[in-house]
């Protein structure tokens, strides 16, 4: 038994080399702030030269989340040579990947019928007419930021199209309590991003990172 019930936790932490980080001045971090999920703002860069569209200013307006869906794989080259098993790991995936955007729609249908026209220079419903890719393909950033609003991480998507327009067409009616029809769920496909980080010297301002 220790002879000092009163020895000092100090005293006790310089005799032992083991999970001495396991303290306040350590794990508040000089206060730095968390990674939020609410924090981030999506802008149509570029817009389909083919196709209507109802601004950034009232998209953003009507934009409830972004989920969006990266590759970060690995792949990994393995043999056995005389019975040892030796590894390298790589990346082999594609930069591609999809994007869903959410959002909340108005009676005069904005959203809506910008999707549905994207749809439509996609295959019209009517004569079946295609217009051309580099006439129907859009380019996007989104940005996440910290408590003070300034950018700390930002992807820039290229060569989005819709690959979803959500249930825009087909709601559901009723004839009892209202319920709001314009709620909408839309994926995009990209073919390539570019990712920054705001603590990158490379990166010093991120928010103006040009997309080509």
């Amino acid at each position: 038994m220790a002879s000092n019930l009163f020895l000092d936790a100090k005293e006790l932490l310089l005799q032992n080399d083991g999970l001495n980080y396991i303290n306040y001045e350590t794990l508040n971090e000089s206060q730095k702030e968390f990674l939020r999920s609410d924090l981030w703002d999506f802008t149509w860069t570029s817009t389909p030269n083919a196709v209507y569209f109802p601004g950034n200013a009232l998209i953003k307006a009507r934009t409830r989340a972004v989920s969006p869906s990266f590759n970060y794989a690995i792949s990994q080259i393995q043999v056995v040579i005389r019975q040892f098993t030796i590894q390298q790991n790589h990346i082999s995936g594609t930069t591609a990947g999809t994007i869903g955007l959410e959002y909340t729609d108005r009676e005069d249908q904005a959203i809506s019928a910008w999707l549905d026209d994207w749809r439509e220079k996609l295959w019209g419903r009517d004569h079946r007419y295609t217009f051309r890719k580099e006439d129907t393909i859009a380019n996007g950033r989104l940005t996440m930021y910290n408590s003070s609003r300034k950018p700390i991480r930002q992807y820039d998507l290229l060569t989005m199209q819709p690959t979803d327009i959500g249930s825009s067409l087909n709601p559901q009616f009723t004839s009892d309590d209202p319920a709001n029809t314009g709620d909408i769920s839309a994926t995009f496909s990209f073919e390539h991003f570019r990712l920054y980080y705001s603590n990158n010297p490379a990166h010093e301002n991120i928010s103006t990172f040009p997309l080509s």
